[in-house]
């Protein structure tokens, strides 16, 4: 296994995949960012390039230092570029052979020794190792979104995964800015079993009418802490991909995990809150 993680591969350049490669830049890693398309890629530098900028402006960073950080980012559509790095975050899509498909080629691509982590959010670690004949470096990295803001990384660990392994993701996530939490594999892991529990009550709350989403926001976050309130956490989150979570939890552990048909609807019809313009609320109007 690689010693030290000094050059970290992202696959996948999205919504998640690019604030990984600006966290891994950060941390002094040289980074590759592959994704098939080139205008992902390019609209994921972007985001990269105007973050950093901002944080100039706003003081919090050193013109020089921000060259510093994009320099040590390249991008790429060819996965082959990943085979040197020490290790290789994979930010694509939540299906579980697609994940099985990627990892058995980056395994073949990749230099031995190197760790192969998902940003998975609840698909199992175990599963996806087997795809591999790396077992052993297969771990999981869940970053919450935006990466660059968000303060934890979940580390969830197949069944053969080392404790070198682990140790040494704890030691990049630390280098990244960020709190760890190491568990097992286990649909939803910690975050999304707690998570998901909230939503699916607030969701019935809702099919009973007890209150406008409006008021259950509020209740939520003034009299919890909390930033967002549970629906405006759905469109933030994407309702869709929520309901994706809460089913796969529901399959897992039965109908404790339930979403409520109001919210079902939503799906159905297409609202899946801020990327669609409309969900819980209407973002059309801001």
């Amino acid at each position: 296994m690689v010693t030290s993680i000094n050059k970290v591969g992202v696959l996948g350049a999205g919504l998640m995949g690019h604030g990984i490669v600006q966290l891994a830049a950060q941390a002094g890693c040289e980074v590759v960012m592959v994704d098939l398309s080139a205008e992902m890629l390019y609209r994921g530098f972007e985001k990269i390039n105007k973050l950093m900028y901002k944080a100039v402006k706003q003081g919090k960073i050193l013109p020089e230092k921000c060259e510093e950080v994009l320099k040590r980012i390249k991008i790429s559509t060819d996965m082959n570029d990943l085979k040197d790095c020490d290790a290789v975050i994979e930010a694509i899509p939540e299906i579980m052979e697609l994940k099985k498909e990627v990892f058995a080629k980056l395994d073949k691509i990749v230099k031995p020794g190197a760790i192969l982590a998902t940003n998975t959010s609840q698909l199992s670690i175990t599963e996806i190792a087997s795809a591999t004949g790396r077992s052993d470096l297969v771990i999981g990295m869940h970053f919450f979104y935006p990466a660059q803001v968000m303060k934890l990384i979940e580390i969830p660990v197949g069944e053969h995964t080392s404790e070198k392994c682990i140790n040494a993701i704890v030691d990049l996530s630390m280098r990244m800015g960020k709190e760890t939490c190491v568990c097992k594999d286990t649909p939803g892991f910690i975050v999304n079993r707690l998570l998901a529990g909230l939503m699916v009550e607030a969701s019935r709350i809702y099919d009973e009418k007890l209150a406008d989403v409006q008021e259950i926001d509020k209740a939520l976050k003034y009299a919890l802490g909390h930033p967002m309130g549970p629906f405006e956490l759905f469109d933030f989150s994407g309702i869709d991909t929520m309901v994706r979570v809460a089913d796969g939890l529901r399959d897992a552990f039965g109908d404790r995990f339930c979403v409520g048909v109001g919210v079902r609807n939503k799906v159905r019809a297409g609202d899946f809150g801020q990327k669609t313009g409309r969900g819980f609320y209407d973002y059309n109007k801001k």
